[in-house]
């Protein structure tokens, strides 16, 4: 007996003006998936890539919720939005009068200048604009009720500011930053830091850890074919087990002996095909009388069959 779904990772391109738990719900019905997550949220305007883990790959998402990003941004000037975004709140439009006083102020080489030191950034409080949950509702609503809100201070690193260039409404540039930073507010940041009204017109996630956007499609264009396994995307060092590991392994017991060396993230022990996962383990928080401890093991008891290709 097999499933009835597929397991993999779909690289999905995310157009803007739709969520990224609308593109999670579009793919599970498409691809009829019976789970579908996905590796780090995009705002509803912006767009790029989403690597989505499908059917058992879920297990696989945290790995990718903590690695860098790279984006693309698209600066409007004179326009200020409450969100830093096109979808906020128009706070100053200034975008008729002010464009000569900007390129004025800001030749390319103090825009150089002033994005370069975004680097020496180490923390960023959140927007007040944002879906962080406060009391169970969203931070946007209660800022917009009117509530005052405290703005939760993280560490971040920008590693890269790069080809910037000055376009028709504004300047772009291309940026290296650690997970969980907010790139409309470092647009909104520097409004207030340079006193002229900023917001962000475009936002590309070209980049997610070592993935790209090299072959991502659209997801009008995405099929089963195109789920990259986990060799191709999450390898790890293996161990095989045969008939009777295997029966120990997928009912919790442990293999002793022949264990592999562990990767940053632990090791695969995989059925005789070399490609089926049993299970997932890592050495890291193993108690002293276990061997290692299982992250995950790939087994569906209502089908009585192990995790499938």
């Amino acid at each position: 007996m097999s499933k009835s779904y597929h397991s993999g990772f779909l690289f999905v391109y995310k157009p803007p003006g739709i969520t990224s738990s609308d593109l999670v719900l579009k793919t599970k019905r498409i691809l009829k998936q019976k789970s579908v997550g996905h590796t780090g949220t995009l705002d509803r305007f912006a767009e790029g890539l989403l690597i989505l883990p499908c059917g058992d790959y879920t297990a696989f998402s945290q790995v990718f919720l903590g690695k860098d990003k790279s984006y693309y941004a698209e600066v409007v000037v004179g326009l200020k939005t409450d969100s830093g975004d096109p979808e906020g709140v128009v706070e100053v439009d200034e975008r008729e009068t002010i464009s000569s006083r900007f390129v004025s102020e800001f030749p390319i080489e103090r825009l150089e200048e002033e994005l370069g030191k975004l680097t020496a950034l180490t923390s960023q409080k959140a927007p007040k604009i944002s879906a962080l949950k406060v009391g169970g509702k969203r931070q946007s609503d209660l800022v917009r009720e009117g509530q005052a809100v405290e703005e939760k201070e993280r560490s971040i690193s920008i590693y890269k500011v790069e080809d910037i260039q000055r376009t028709n409404l504004g300047f772009s540039f291309r940026i290296h930053v650690s997970s969980g930073t907010y790139i409309r507010k470092i647009v909104l940041d520097l409004s207030e830091k340079w006193g002229i009204p900023l917001s962000l017109g475009r936002l590309v996630r070209e980049s997610i850890g070592e993935y790209n956007l090299n072959g991502v499609k659209p997801l009008e264009e995405i099929t089963h074919l195109d789920m990259r396994t986990w060799k191709e995307v999450f390898p790890l060092p293996i161990r095989i087990a045969d008939e009777a590991e295997k029966k120990a392994v997928v009912h919790g017991g442990y293999i002793w002996d022949k264990l592999p060396k562990s990767g940053e993230n632990g090791f695969y022990i995989l059925d005789a095909d070399e490609v089926t996962i049993l299970a997932w383990c890592s050495y890291d928080g193993k108690p002293d009388h276990i061997p290692y401890r299982y992250r995950k093991v790939f087994f569906d008891p209502s089908l009585k069959i192990m995790f499938s290709k």
